[in-house]
């Protein structure tokens, strides 16, 4: 076993490591609360109760004030139903970071 031990100390010596990249660190954000403010905003601008959009969209109201609130994280088909119901699309696509600065 000493033989082993050697024979890999000796060929270790000639191994050179490179280190990794340094990936730059990532702020987190909160996507629900961004999703949120969205709707909330939008709704507001358009003059429009929860409970016309809970009519317009067949999401019920107490489900819309669960998602302004932050209580309840929508689906994709959720949002959907919000954005037809307010007269918007929904448009999800990757950005780089470094475009919102």
């Amino acid at each position: 076993m000493k033989d082993l031990q050697t024979y890999l100390d000796d060929a270790l010596k000639y191994v050179k490591l490179e280190s990794a990249p340094v990936l730059p660190i990532i702020e987190d954000y909160d996507i629900h609360a961004e999703l949120r403010e969205l709707i909330a905003t939008t709704r507001n601008s358009l003059d429009v109760t929860q409970n016309q959009l809970a009519e317009k969209s067949g999401v019920s109201q107490s489900n819309i004030s669960k998602i302004e609130s932050g209580n309840y994280h929508p689906s994709i088909a959720t949002i959907k139903k919000i954005a037809d119901a307010l007269g918007k699309r929904l448009i999800i696509d990757f950005i780089d970071r470094d475009d919102l600065e």
